[in-house]
């Protein structure tokens, strides 16, 4: 019994070791994101304003919008993932004992772990094709590739974020909140 509780410990240790290593990783991709957020209001501001008042529209504003869309979506994944911050249907989970939602909530980290790498090995063809073809975008002529691997990185991170957040049980599952309960 006692054996157990020390790998119980081990692992519940090496958790928020890899929490504590990657939660501030997560936080500067969230900021980043929160930066490109900005650009897009920004840019699209700008190109409105310049199509009213100087008749001449950027004309790769809707290509570099949906970049920094997308680059914007997968720089804040992990942590969101990580801080279960993210839309989720709990109707059947809320009802569980707590043993069978520290479960769910482990199989849920394996499915969403499982499903990232999944992701990331179908987008590395993909990524290694527009960097062998050096693809661009149609008007502003911007490489493909910079914008793409950002997909694979966050993915891989986000897997992290899974397999962590389903570690720590179901404190994250229910109601979003951390182990302390205080929401964050």
């Amino acid at each position: 019994m006692k054996a157990r509780g020390r790998v119980s410990g081990g692992f519940a240790a090496s958790t928020r070791l890899a929490e504590a290593i990657l939660k501030p990783v997560f936080t500067a991709m969230a900021v980043l994101a929160a930066i490109a957020g900005a650009m897009i209001v920004v840019l699209i501001g700008t190109s409105v304003a310049m199509r009213y008042f100087a008749n001449a529209p950027f004309r790769f504003t809707e290509e570099l919008v949906g970049l920094l869309m997308t680059a914007a979506f997968f720089l804040a994944l992990p942590r969101v993932t990580l801080n279960a911050e993210h839309v989720r249907v709990q109707v059947v989970v809320a009802f569980l004992r707590p043993r069978a939602r520290r479960v769910a909530a482990a199989v849920a980290g394996i499915f969403g772990a499982v499903f990232c790498v999944w992701f990331v090995a179908l987008c590395l063809p993909w990524l290694g094709f527009a960097i062998d073809r050096q693809i661009k975008t149609e008007v502003a002529r911007l490489l493909l590739f910079p914008w793409m691997a950002l997909i694979p990185v966050s993915l891989l991170l986000t897997a992290a974020a899974f397999l962590i957040r389903g570690a720590s049980g179901e404190k994250r599952v229910i109601r979003g909140t951390s182990a302390n309960g205080d929401g964050s």
